[in-house]
This record gives structure tokens, C-alpha cells and sequence, in this order.
């Protein structure tokens, strides 16, 4: 079984997305989509496998952000994960908040291939890295 990646994101067109690009640049990872953090960690739990890593985008509210990363960071299916926030545009306030907090990345949610090719090459680096230690 390959590793995968959650996709926690409303959006199913942004999943459709995120699939094109892991079928493009990162076929050695699967990509999983989850409409909202509760349907995540209810699949987690009962899963044997758990995710390489979670990308969290536009499945909280803005003042939840912090509070649903804190949670998933806490949650065993997490432990070994990295998680990386999404956004649509960068903040400095939240990108140290979500770095200190133990996020393992910050980026800007891709709006195009070439943003998506940077974005996959980034999130399987780090799942390297990660695998590495």
C-alpha cells in the first residue's frame, strides 16, 4: 500500500486538483479527500494505514484554524504526519502562529499547474524528510 496524503477541504473540484497533480509529480503517494476535519479523524481512526501527511484547507472557519490544528496534532492517527495549513493568501501573523504551533509548512493554496507542481514537490520533500528521521 502506498503512503497517502489527506486532503481535509471542502472543495471536491480542489480535490480533482490535488489528484492531477499527485497522479503527475508524486505517483509514489496516494491523495485521500475529507470534507471536514470530524469525517478525517472518524476514517483515521478506524484505518490501518495512517496519512504521511494532511494538507488543511478551507475546512474550518478562520478562528478555528489554530484550534483544528492543535487538535489533529495531538490525534494518534497524526502523530508521524506532516501537516501542512493552505491558504489563499499568505499572512505573516499566521504563518509564524502555524509554524510555531508545530505545523510543518505553510503555502499558498495553488491556483495553477505550475503552483501545484511546486506545491506536490514540496509536500513529497517533506514527507521525505519526515520519513528520513
Amino acid at each position: 500500500m502506498k503512503p497517502w496524503v489527506a486532503l481535509l477541504d471542502e472543495d471536491e473540484e480542489d480535490y480533482v486538483f490535488w489528484q492531477h497533480g499527485f497522479v503527475s509529480w508524486a505517483t509514489h503517494l496516494d491523495v485521500r479527500w475529507f470534507g471536514s476535519p470530524h469525517s478525517f479523524l472518524s476514517a483515521a481512526s478506524l484505518s490501518q494505514s495512517k496519512p504521511s501527511a494532511l494538507l488543511l484547507d478551507g475546512v474550518v472557519p478562520r478562528q478555528e484554524d489554530l484550534h483544528w490544528l492543535s487538535t489533529l496534532l495531538l490525534h494518534p492517527s497524526c502523530e508521524q504526519a506532516c501537516i501542512i495549513m493552505l491558504s489563499e493568501e499568505f499572512d505573516a501573523l499566521k504563518h509564524a502562529a502555524y509554524l510555531r504551533l508545530g505545523a510543518t509548512d505553510h503555502l499558498l493554496k495553488p491556483s495553477n499547474l505550475e503552483d501545484m507542481h511546486v506545491a506536490i514537490l514540496r509536500v513529497s520533500d517533506h514527507i521525505a524528510t519526515r520519513a528520513g528521521k
